[in-house]
């Protein structure tokens, strides 16, 4: 295998060789941390800039006119920014994200299928030993490095005390499961495998990526996972039943996923659980901060400074003394009040247009990695479902490696 990886790779041009190096290894730059995620960015940035004559084909198309509109909604948000100073890191990081998404474009264009396998196999490897090294922190208390969570019912892995390694494995394992499928993988093995992301990802306790990757992996299962419907249900079955096992003997996870939820199955418990946990303290904060500063909101990270104001307490809701927090956990509502109706407006535009086309693309030409960023994209704009920061750089990091996948698999490109 390795050599057959050498030969494909020997014949790919000197001047791409760099950024698919950087791009097969992306996710380890997701656990080393930010400042080498930025340095990944800044990196693609450069081959770019050294490929400028073939990107400029690229540029011309509606989904980066899109996506450059709203960076420009950006821009022009610094200008009503409460702290531009602060908003600005972040919105310069959108520019190279343009130009990152430019130079995906021209090597998924480029390249065929055996490159584009390459670069899954390298994920998938990435994915798995994060997954083991999971498992080895669950049975043992402590990761392979000899890490350990600072949080009881929760895995950090790799990742120290900064509790994502959840949001890696959603990001990545629809790629994974997409890798095997396209190597003609056995179906029980297959089967397998998505039995062991769902339960890590569960047993990880990060619940809202628990669910958004439980929503995708059934909805990818249905439109990619060839084999009779009764394996899929019963599949379906055992998980549950898993998931109840877990429940009944694990005190921890039961705390986690039922004791902390027993509102939400009662009479109004919808209603009772934002009244009473600091996700509705949270959002509510973010709702009358877009109430205050409907156009323009207060500006890019710039929630974290707003949110500890006393206008902004509501005694209704019991956690509304920790309103104040870095983001309100929720992408529409970190939009809505950091960039107002006209940065929301001009990412969802962008965000829907995209998706519009990379479904009708998938839906014309089937293919299964697509569909994997397609999936991902969707289910990680659900609304209600809390959410990290959007803009953040590890979780920003993840969702524009999606998008670069979903956009740059897409066929008969010009749109």
């Amino acid at each position: 295998m390795i050599k057959e990886i050498k030969k494909k790779f020997s014949k790919i041009d000197n001047k791409d060789k760099f950024f698919i190096i950087l791009f097969t290894f992306f996710p380890i730059s997701l656990i080393l941390g930010n400042l080498i995620i930025n340095l990944f960015f800044l990196s693609f940035s450069i081959s770019f800039f050294l490929n400028f004559n073939e990107n400029k084909y690229f540029i011309k198309n509606k989904i980066i006119y899109l996506l450059s509109f709203f960076f420009i909604s950006l821009l022009i948000n610094l200008i009503f920014s409460l702290y531009p100073i602060n908003s600005l890191p972040r919105v310069i990081k959108i520019f190279f994200i343009i130009l990152f998404i430019i130079e995906s474009l021209r090597i998924f264009q480029k390249y065929n299928k055996d490159f584009i396998d390459n670069i899954f196999l390298g994920w998938s490897v990435i994915l798995v030993i994060v997954i083991l090294d999971c498992y080895f922190e669950i049975i043992f208390g402590f990761n392979t490095l000899g890490y350990s969570t600072p949080l009881v019912g929760r895995v950090a892995s790799f990742f120290g005390d900064e509790l994502v390694v959840g949001a890696f494995v959603y990001g990545f394992s629809l790629f994974f499961i997409s890798y095997l499928i396209m190597q003609k993988t056995n179906n029980y093995i297959v089967a397998i495998s998505i039995l062991g992301v769902i339960i890590v990802s569960f047993l990880i306790g990060e619940r809202s990526n628990f669910i958004k990757l439980f929503i995708s992996i059934i909805l990818f299962t249905a439109f990619a996972v060839r084999t009779k419907f009764f394996n899929k249900i019963l599949t379906f079955l055992i998980l549950i039943c898993l998931f109840f096992v877990i429940l009944k003997f694990n005190e921890n996870y039961k705390h986690r996923y039922y004791e902390q939820f027993k509102n939400l199955y009662q009479v109004n418990g919808l209603t009772n659980f934002y009244k009473e946990s600091q996700y509705g303290a949270h959002q509510d904060a973010a709702i009358k901060i877009f109430k205050e500063f409907p156009i323009f909101g207060v500006g890019v990270k710039n929630f974290r400074y707003e949110s500890i104001k006393e206008k902004y307490k509501n005694l209704d809701l019991k956690a509304t003394n920790s309103k104040h927090t870095t983001h309100p956990h929720q992408i529409h509502l970190e939009l809505l009040s950091e960039t107002g109706l006209f940065g929301y407006v001009s990412f969802i535009i962008f965000i829907l247009f995209s998706l519009f086309i990379g479904i009708k693309n998938f839906v014309k030409y089937k293919n299964i990695y697509q569909l994997a960023s397609i999936l991902f994209i969707f289910t990680s704009l659900l609304p209600f479902l809390p959410s990290g920061s959007f803009l953040s750089t590890f979780n920003s990091a993840i969702f524009w490696i999606n998008f670069s996948i979903m956009v740059g698999l897409w066929r008969n490109f010009k749109v």
